[in-house]
């Protein structure tokens, strides 16, 4: 918020303003042909009048000068300027699809590949404050964990609920991008983009990947894909139960299934990227990198608004101009009609 005035040169009337005080003040008292004898109006006979009230008389003409001054600043116009700054964001719907098959089990990379996941996509969302963002989970089938959200309370805590071997096995890759085009094809945002992190090729389901990502290609819906684990044998928890019932633990060392250059062809169809996370500092980066690719757009508008303030001085010189009259119309126009009337008798006599 800021103060200015609008007409400055307005101020150079102070001038002579200033200067007429300056000689009432402090001109010689003994001159007789002073300034307030040779005015019109009442102020003659009021000073020849009554002298002992010369300092009231002077200080109304003072309050007149300063009453003039008060016009001259509301002719200036003072103003006061207040910007305010509206951000207002355009965001991206982003849908996270993620594999949870069971071999996002696997532990190459720390402490295994289903959790180092969840905590590069929950990093991945606390720098995305402004944008939607959905989740999918699929394995032989894909079901929607989260819908397109800003309540990340929320969808974080379905990332947390996120476990293996509740879905049917398998890597159904065209089911779990189908599912996340039918969570952005209702989009209103202009930036749509489905982010697919797998460790398998896909081998179930009934839709192909690259019919699903010529789909989102028609959708105008970006596909990044990442590759996740090493490309050689990988350990893997299996569990099972033995005869009793009883839960098992076995270690299995099982190939890996990955086909990069099925999830290239996807990201490359749509305008999007591909990558490939052999541990987990790779896979943080990816998606930082990412992050950096899809950014929100921020569009800040100043809007200035100016408040008027020459009502104030403009109000304060009037009433003291008010005053001013109403004295010298009243209470020392008595005085001067009472010394008139004492001299005359004084003379007669």
């Amino acid at each position: 918020m800021t103060f200015q005035w609008a007409h400055q040169n307005a101020f150079w009337f102070l001038i002579p303003l200033a200067l007429t005080g300056l000689y009432f003040l402090f001109r010689k008292r003994s001159q007789k042909d002073s300034l307030l004898s040779r005015m019109p109006g009442p102020w003659r006979d009021l000073f020849k009048a009554i002298r002992r009230t010369r300092w009231a008389f002077r200080f109304l003409f003072l309050a007149q000068l300063f009453a003039l001054g008060l016009l001259i600043a509301s002719v200036a116009r003072p103003v006061r300027t207040k910007t305010t700054v509206k951000k207002s964001t355009e965001g991206v719907d982003i849908v996270l699809v993620l594999d949870v098959s069971e071999s996002m089990d696997a532990e190459d990379l720390e402490p295994t590949r289903i959790i180092a996941a969840k905590q590069v996509i929950r990093q991945f969302i606390s720098q995305r404050p402004n944008d939607r963002i959905g989740l999918v989970v699929f394995g032989g089938e894909a079901v929607m964990k989260s819908p397109l959200t800003r309540d990340f309370d929320f969808l974080l805590n379905q990332i947390e609920e996120v476990k293996l071997r509740e879905l049917k096995q398998g890597t159904a890759i065209g089911l779990g991008i189908t599912n996340g085009i039918a969570r952005l094809r209702k989009s209103q945002s202009k930036n749509k983009v489905l982010i697919l992190l797998t460790d398998g090729d896909s081998n179930v389901g009934a839709v192909n990947p690259m019919t699903a990502a010529k789909l989102a290609a028609q959708e105008g819906i970006r596909i990044y894909t990442i590759g996740i684990g090493k490309q050689d044998r990988v350990v893997v928890p299996i569990y099972a139960f033995d005869s009793r019932g009883r839960k098992t633990h076995l270690v299995a060392q099982v190939p890996s299934y990955l086909n990069p250059k099925l999830l290239e062809e996807m990201s490359e169809i749509t305008g999007g990227k591909s990558y490939m996370a052999r541990d987990s500092g790779m896979l943080s980066r990816i998606l930082q990198e990412i992050d950096k690719l899809e950014k929100t757009k921020v569009l800040l508008t100043a809007n200035t608004e100016l408040e008027e303030l020459f009502l104030y001085p403009a109000l304060t010189a009037l009433l003291l101009l008010t005053v001013s009259y109403l004295l010298m119309e009243t209470r020392f126009q008595r005085k001067l009609k009472g010394n008139n009337l004492n001299g005359l008798s004084t003379r007669t006599a």
